[in-house]
């Protein structure tokens, strides 16, 4: 971490109660981890055999789709962390598993988690993981992002070093957001990155450009089927990646993307992210 980056102390209540509600779906008992339980020390809920069920036809459904259509990053991540089929598994577990590839943990929260918040917890490379599912007639979609989403989506990616460095410097850049201007752009980023991004190595050879090579690195994408189809399809607009535009280009939340950014690698999101931070005093020269 960089040694400018001055950490605030963590708020007592790290979510919000998400507006966009999702058909419940309790757990026959709670977890009895406080929010803010990190790594092994998160207790699971007791989960009852409907949201075993549901887990396991997220599990089939998602394992279907993303044949030939994630990043390696994301396969290798996905075998990393040795998922269970079964039955849904454990945040400790998996938080294990993730700080063995890049020193990353789960954090255990409940809901939303807002921005500043947010920010500080991926400098600290904690990655904030909720333990309640989907309702099963809301496989395709939920309104509130549930763990199925969390984990599936967003860990396989944490588990890759250069994407695990690109995201603790986001946050950091975040911690320094002097205005809502600054929020907004670091959110338009995010979701044309982290939630919602491709990669194609050829994404800026122009006419040369070869289609067939665009994969999914988006959490946004992978976790949904019908993201997964939706994005590499001629649907949505394939555009080369280029950060001042992305934080011009508004986030459509409630419809199906229409204009996605490709990266050409990683190196290219971190390298390009961390000037853009420097060059707006997010990040220290």
């Amino acid at each position: 971490m960089s040694a400018a980056v001055a950490l605030r102390p963590l708020p007592q209540k790290l979510s919000t109660e998400v507006v966009f509600k999702a058909k419940p779906s309790p757990p026959i008992a709670p977890s009895p981890s406080p929010e803010g339980t990190v790594g092994r020390d998160i207790q699971p809920p007791v989960y009852a055999p409907v949201q075993h069920e549901t887990w396991r036809m997220l599990y089939d459904r998602q394992l279907v789709a993303i044949q030939g259509r994630v990043c390696e990053e994301y396969l290798v991540g996905r075998e990393k962390l040795q998922y269970e089929r079964e039955r849904v598994p454990r945040l400790a577990d998996l938080s294990e598993r993730l700080r063995a590839c890049t020193g990353w943990q789960c954090i255990r929260v409940e809901g939303y988690v807002p921005e500043a918040t947010f920010f500080l917890l991926l400098a600290q490379k904690l990655f904030p993981c909720t333990d309640f599912l989907r309702h099963p007639t809301e496989l395709e979609y939920t309104p509130a992002p549930d763990m199925f989403h969390d984990l599936m989506g967003h860990l396989p990616m944490i588990t890759n070093p250069r994407f695990a460095s690109f995201f603790r410097k986001f946050g950091e850049a975040g911690i320094n957001a002097r205005d809502e201007a600054d929020t907004v752009r670091l959110g338009r980023i995010y979701w044309y990155t982290v939630e919602f991004g491709l990669i194609n190595p050829t994404a800026h050879a122009g006419a040369d450009r070869d289609p067939q090579l665009t994969k999914i690195y988006g959490a946004g994408i992978s976790s949904s089927v019908g993201e997964i189809e939706h994005a590499l399809s001629d649907q949505v607009k394939k555009t080369p990646f280029d950060i001042e535009r992305i934080t011009e280009t508004p986030v459509e939340i409630h419809h199906m993307q229409e204009e996605l950014f490709e990266i050409a690698s990683f190196d290219e999101l971190e390298q390009s992210f961390e000037a853009w931070a420097t060059a707006q005093g997010l990040m220290p020269a």
